[in-house]
């Protein structure tokens, strides 16, 4: 093997790797911010409907326009304004490889590990800017760091610690930094208090990341689309993107998801009052810290309780996210807000290891 090819192997196997949740058989899964809250029956019809009008032999060619006219609908933007990726990661992946090279991307910390991953991978140096102690932006350290970077990445609401910084604040960074490629991971907006769609046309710099894992149930389909301003969207679709990024069964299942909105809207509304019921009752349990929540998960401090909390769980039949110490924080669980069922044994679970 080439000294360079061996190299560059070694130094990609010291990097850390994003590490997808293990599948515990029989369990309560609760580690990947999955919506076991939308009706399982109703994904099903969605599919089958889609399989029955898709024909696998033929490339998919006006179903990508189907799902255009939808997106559009459903976002509030122009479809001249979007791009579709196989998952926001996939969206990710390719900013990163073609406008990453020999950048420096400023991010705080912590936040959603995939980025940080793909980071490394591309050899973007990375400044991480923590978070308070409450997860809230230091606003002046931040704006001072990033004015020496070239990206800018800002996930709203953040994973894993679930908070949205307020919309004042993330449009000031916006108008701070006007020379700078700004992401906006949006993939858990639907459950948050607002969106930035109604501002992308007025900045050449910014890239609005969304999916359709969270909200619509769709983890499995690998759904993802950007939105950003006209230059952009249309070099991604047409130059950047490879031409069948999406099979047709998917783009079929997005199509039929997206002309539910106002279900899915719905179950959206009952995981918020979930949320807010799992916060309040984990704030009244003594020795974990809960932190405020704006996505369909709840991130927690449990200190000396993180193994036996953890322990308990597991033989309750239920997998949340273990992060350990993370960042100054210490235990860090989170933990996926699923049906009512499902919370009502979360939270009879870890008040016995507490």
């Amino acid at each position: 093997m080439t000294n360079w090819l061996s190299d560059r192997l070694d130094k990609i196997c010291k990097l850390d790797a994003y590490v997808k949740p293990e599948r515990i058989k029989d369990s309560i899964k609760l580690d990947a911010n999955e919506n076991f809250a939308l009706d399982g029956k109703f994904i099903s019809k969605i599919a089958l409907h889609a399989i029955k009008q898709t024909d696998l032999r033929e490339y998919p060619l006006e179903q990508f326009e189907d799902l255009y006219r939808q997106l559009s609908t459903y976002s509030g933007v122009d479809k001249k304004y979007l791009g579709i990726g196989s998952g926001s990661d996939q969206i990710i992946e390719l900013i990163l490889s073609i406008f990453g090279r020999n950048q420096k991307a400023s991010i705080f910390t912590p936040t959603f590990s995939y980025f940080i991953n793909r980071c490394e991978l591309h050899d973007i140096a990375l400044d991480r800017v923590p978070l308070t102690e409450d997860a809230e932006l230091p606003k002046l350290e931040f704006l001072k760091r990033a004015a020496r970077s070239d990206i800018i990445y800002i996930c709203s609401p953040n994973n894993p610690t679930g908070n949205q910084f307020g919309e004042n604040l993330v449009l000031e960074i916006i108008d701070t930094f006007k020379d700078k490629l700004i992401l906006i991971d949006e993939a858990y907006v639907e459950f948050g208090n607002y969106n930035l769609a109604p501002h992308i046309a007025k900045y050449d710099n910014v890239v609005i990341l969304r999916t359709l894992s969270k909200a619509f149930g769709l983890a499995g389909a690998r759904i993802g689309y950007l939105i950003a301003n006209e230059k952009f969207a249309e070099i991604f679709r047409t130059t950047i993107q490879s031409p069948y990024p999406l099979n047709s069964f998917s783009l079929a299942v997005a199509t039929l998801a997206l002309s539910y909105e106002r279900y899915v809207r719905q179950t959206v509304e009952l995981i918020k009052r979930e949320r807010k019921r799992v916060f309040d009752e984990l704030l009244e349990m003594y020795g974990i810290k809960v932190f405020r929540s704006d996505a369909n998960f709840i991130f927690l401090e449990s200190y000396d309780s993180y193994g036996r909390i953890l322990s308990v769980l597991k033989k309750e039949g239920l997998s949340v996210k273990a992060f350990g110490d993370i960042d100054g924080h210490r235990g860090c669980i989170r933990v996926t807000i699923g049906t009512s069922e499902m919370n009502d044994k979360f939270l009879k679970s870890i008040s016995k290891a507490i």
